[in-house]
């Protein structure tokens, strides 16, 4: 919802919507290319990386589901959309559609969607990081509906169905046009997660370090070198406090051995996290934004081995053959411990040169 202040005396004033996305314009808004083959989810609304398994699908029923997508967990995500208020059946129908794409587990899922949807092994493993267990994919379903608004039914609803299992979401989406320039808000209006797909953690200290991807964004030999000489990591997004590029650079915790990879290039070398409390956001135009006003999000490294130039990367082919490791669809993604430790083994008998 969007508000105009009143000049008078300093009001609230609602603004109405003043322009009506269809749901197939919506559909296309939310989503988007990782790469030339991998379509995602827009995360920053959904607050999570969900990647696009299939859109209007046809069913055996004859329906079109909207959107099937995977989660991290390699869990099955029925989305639908609605252009107007969310009332009570459209659960029902998302429902429908949940019970029978469950059906679809391990190798049966990949006979159903990878023919037609280019939604291969690899396309998954990459989105995973190549931990998944391809009997468990697709074993657990959810559902998250996007609407204007919502009627108070369909909470209820969300409620009993999570006390069965089956987790629940509910986003309001707002439209607003300015002049030619249109607008998207979105809010989480319901949200009823299953602990196993969100777990409660009150301190990041708790979690384990791990070893992850991170891909640098820009491919270029400057920003490569610019990383290296002032020992940081980046993230980009909205450049702005508390969007996905922040929320990503503080999920790190001390420990956390990061994977540094280039577009078209590969691994190019990797650091160890010693202090997530050096994140910042370099403010637009001071001497560190390089990168004209993109990947202001930063944390300091320290970089255990690096590449001169990227042309030394270790390729995406050449890291899938020798460590079963497929190189990463968004921009920070987790490994498995024993290969990525092989991984660092072999970054660092190439790139064994950082101070």
């Amino acid at each position: 919802m969007l508000f105009r202040i009143k000049p008078a005396n300093g009001s609230l004033e609602r603004v109405p919507p003043n322009w009506e996305p269809r749901e197939l314009e919506l559909e296309k808004y939310l989503i988007t290319k990782e790469d030339s083959n991998i379509q995602v989810m827009e995360d920053s609304v959904f607050g999570e990386p969900l990647l696009l398994v299939s859109n209007q699908v046809r069913t055996q029923a004859k329906k079109r589901a909207d959107i099937f997508a995977l989660d991290r967990a390699g869990n099955g995500v029925i989305i639908e959309l609605k252009r107007n208020t969310g009332r009570l059946g459209v659960e029902t129908q998302a429902l429908q559609y949940l019970a029978e794409f469950s059906k679809y587990r391990g190798e049966s899922f990949f006979r159903k969607f990878s023919s037609s949807n280019g939604v291969s092994k690899e396309t998954v493993f990459r989105f995973l990081g190549g931990k998944a267990n391809i009997d468990e994919i697709n074993t657990r379903s959810r559902i998250i509906l996007v609407a204007r608004s919502f009627d108070e039914t369909v909470f209820a609803i969300g409620e009993w169905l999570s006390s069965k299992g089956v987790a629940f979401r509910c986003i309001s989406y707002f439209p607003t046009q300015i002049g030619e320039d249109r607008f998207l808000s979105f809010s989480v209006e319901f949200d009823r997660s299953l602990e196993s797909l969100y777990p409660l953690i009150f301190n990041s200290a708790v979690r384990e370090p791990g070893i992850y991807w991170h891909n640098i964004g820009n491919a270029e030999q400057s920003w490569w070198a610019f990383l290296v000489a002032h020992r940081q990591i980046a993230t980009g997004f909205d450049n702005a406090p508390g969007d996905q590029g922040e929320k990503i650079l503080t999920r790190y915790v001390s420990g956390d051995k990061v994977v540094a990879y280039a577009k078209g290039y590969g691994a190019i070398g990797y650091g160890v996290i010693e202090d997530p409390g050096t994140y910042q956001l370099i403010p637009l135009g001071a001497p560190g934004d390089v990168a004209h006003g993109q990947k202001r999000h930063r944390l300091s490294i320290r970089w255990m081995a690096t590449a001169h130039k990227l042309s030394d990367g270790l390729s995406a082919d050449e890291i899938r053959r020798q460590f079963n490791i497929y190189h990463p669809v968004s921009t920070s993604v987790s490994m498995n411990t024993s290969d990525g430790n092989r991984l660092l083994e072999e970054l660092s008998k190439r790139f064994g040169n950082a101070k």
